[in-house]
C-alpha cells in the first residue's frame, strides 16, 4: 500500500520520467481534483489528477526537491497566473 504525502504550495519536484521528463514542477495550487503547477523551464501550466500525481511520488516518476522561497514563488504564481489569464 502506498502511502499518502501533503502537497503544500511551493513544493518543487523533478520529473524524471515520461512526457514531462527534465522538467520542474512547482506547485502553485490545490484543486478539488488536481494538483496545479508551473512546469519549469517551459514556463507553463499543468493540472495533474491528484491520483496520478501520487502515483508519480510513490514510484519515482517525480521526486521532491525542495520547499521554494516565498519571494521566487511569488514570481513563480505570477507566471502561473498570467499563464491562465492568457489561456482563456
Amino acid at each position: 500500500m502506498f502511502k499518502k504525502q501533503s502537497i503544500n504550495k511551493r513544493d518543487t519536484f523533478a520529473v524524471n520520467h515520461g512526457d514531462h521528463a527534465g522538467q520542474m514542477f512547482i506547485v502553485v495550487d490545490l484543486g478539488k481534483d488536481t494538483v496545479n503547477c508551473l512546469a519549469v523551464p517551459d514556463m507553463k501550466n499543468v493540472k495533474v489528477p491528484i491520483d496520478a500525481f501520487e502515483h508519480g511520488r510513490n514510484t519515482d516518476i517525480i521526486s521532491y526537491v525542495e520547499l521554494l522561497s516565498k519571494d521566487v514563488f511569488k514570481v513563480v504564481k505570477s507566471q502561473y497566473v498570467k499563464n491562465e489569464n492568457t489561456n482563456n
